[in-house]
């Protein structure tokens, strides 16, 4: 019998290597999670009040998802990893590539956008690669 796309991922984050890469997405998204929490104080790029509303959501959404996915991640659940892509293709990737117009005010921040989606496919592949090979039976 075939081992399925789902069992392979479970299995997989087991191993120490993949566990070790989680621990380091885990970081990433904790450090995105305090970025969102500057960017509410005001820290980060001026007064939040000033902010376009898409991006005050953004960071009101983002801040408690990175929060718990950081958790979840560094502890090798596999929820987390389902929401890990899901957050990334939902709240970058689509927005990004198809309503980029909404996001990106120049084309340096247009760049930008596209470098943190690019970033996002790397993190991926890596994370597949590290994935032990499926078995075939």
């Amino acid at each position: 019998m075939k081992m399925n796309f789902v069992k392979w991922i479970q299995d997989g984050i087991a191993h120490r290597r993949v566990a070790i890469y989680l621990k380091i997405i885990a970081i990433l998204m904790l450090l995105s999670a305090l970025t969102h929490l500057g960017s509410i104080m005001g820290i980060i790029g001026g007064s939040w009040m000033d902010k376009p509303l898409l991006f005050r959501v953004a960071d009101m959404l983002l801040l408690p998802i990175g929060l718990v996915l950081a958790w979840g991640l560094w502890k090798s659940m596999f929820w987390a990893v389902v929401v890990w892509f899901a957050t990334v293709v939902l709240f970058q990737v689509i927005p990004f590539l198809f309503f980029g117009e909404f996001f990106a005010f120049s084309a340096e921040e247009q760049t930008m956008h596209y470098g943190q989606v690019g970033f996002h496919a790397i993190t991926f592949v890596i994370f597949f690669v590290l994935l032990p090979r499926m078995k075939k039976h």
